[in-house]
């Protein structure tokens, strides 16, 4: 299945999972109940959801984390609603692994802490067993309420005045811009 059919189904989060026969791959949720596995690391899966939302991350993550004053584990917005925040849910097996998985924010129904886990409960009742503190799982989603903000309010102060140069003469003409004209008209001969 492509992305653009699991991102239609409304993507919950997508994990970085190994399996022994086909390595590092990514298990993607869908809020319809789907639950996919790609054979593409969690890295190359957020840059072609960026390419999908026309998404510079470098920007974003420079932006946005300027403003919140953190380096790492910035949030990321890809609409006003879908802002996705890092949540690790592995230990790396190797150098350059990822083990980090991606939650968007509006399909999190809590956050448990069962046993020595710690369970993001997302709405359609799957669960996600996180390696962090249930601290630090509340801070990123905080952080991701604040980006969802930030990202709407700049939405709406970004309006493109784009004004017609033939405007004005689209209006009907009048008997004083006849008299201007042959004034005009006059004072050229």
């Amino acid at each position: 299945m492509n992305l653009e059919s699991i991102i239609s189904e409304e993507l919950m989060a997508f994990l970085p999972v190994y399996t022994p026969s086909k390595g590092d791959c990514t298990k993607l949720y869908t809020k319809q109940g789907g639950v996919y596995e790609v054979q593409k690391n969690s890295r190359t899966v957020l840059s072609q959801l960026c390419k999908y939302y026309f998404i510079d991350l470098e920007a974003v993550k420079k932006y946005y984390g300027n403003i919140l004053y953190i380096k790492n584990s910035i949030p990321i917005p890809f609409t006003g609603e879908d802002v996705f925040v890092y949540i690790k849910v592995r230990k790396p097996i190797c150098k350059n692994d990822s083990a980090s998985g991606f939650v968007n924010i509006r399909y999190i129904d809590r956050v448990l802490k069962e046993e020595d886990s710690v369970l993001i409960e997302l709405v359609n009742h799957e669960k996600i067993e996180c390696l962090c503190s249930i601290q630090v799982i509340n801070k990123h989603i905080k952080n991701g309420h604040i980006v969802k903000e930030l990202y709407r309010e700049k939405q709406r102060c970004v309006t493109i005045n784009e004004k017609d140069p033939y405007n004005q003469y689209n209006k009907p003409i009048t008997i004083g811009d006849i008299v201007f004209l042959a004034e005009q008209i006059k004072s050229q001969w």
